[in-house]
């Protein structure tokens, strides 16, 4: 779907800046902040942020001698760029996958909420194993939120933590499990 995207739209960086500011309506940026949040070159953030305050999507601020943007809720396409950016899924489930895969003795990966479009939920992924290195989970996560312009909220724990969590009822384990969610790894003999 993502790909769908990117020929409707003339550039990948320019969705990720949708998803951005759709996806934190309430929040304004300085231009250092958005390329470095979103793992883009300066000039090129600057480049297509000024192509979206031409056509009023964003707002420019200038507060204390700094340029801040923002989301106009008003755009006349508001509504309709909201629901075309959120029905895409951000990040491919297998790429997710393929990059967990490299974090460690990786043995269940649960995807729910942001990452599935849903708005629905606790998490946004729950990764379950032993050895996670975890200067390479810090760098995946922020990977994943620079495609999805959001801060993802995850769980990481061991196996015996999570069986015996489970084996307790623990809320957390259960609400995770009847939130909408797609399971990309499941190498437990049985949840």
């Amino acid at each position: 779907m993502s790909e769908v995207l990117e020929k409707l739209f003339h550039s990948k960086v320019e969705i990720k800046l949708l998803r951005l500011f759709l996806n934190n309506p309430d929040e304004s940026y300085i231009l250092s902040d958005v390329a470095k949040k979103l793992k883009i070159n300066i000039s090129l953030a600057r480049k297509e942020i000024n192509n979206l305050v031409k056509i009023e999507f964003l707002v420019l601020r200038k507060k204390a001698k700094k340029s801040y943007y923002c989301v106009n809720r008003n755009f006349i396409f508001y509504d309709e760029l909201k629901r075309l950016i959120f029905k895409a899924n951000p990040t491919s489930s297998d790429k997710i996958k393929s990059q967990v895969e490299k974090l460690g003795q990786i043995r269940f990966v649960l995807i729910s909420r942001v990452l599935i479009n849903s708005e629905k939920g606790r998490i946004d992924i729950v990764i379950i194993g032993e050895h996670i290195n975890r200067t390479k989970l810090k760098n995946f996560l922020s990977d994943i939120e620079a495609e999805v312009g959001k801060s993802v909220s995850y769980s990481c724990m061991s196996t015996d933590e999570f069986r015996y969590r489970k084996n307790m009822f623990d809320k957390f384990i259960i609400d995770i499990f009847e939130d909408p969610h797609r399971i990309l790894i499941n190498k437990l003999k049985k949840i």
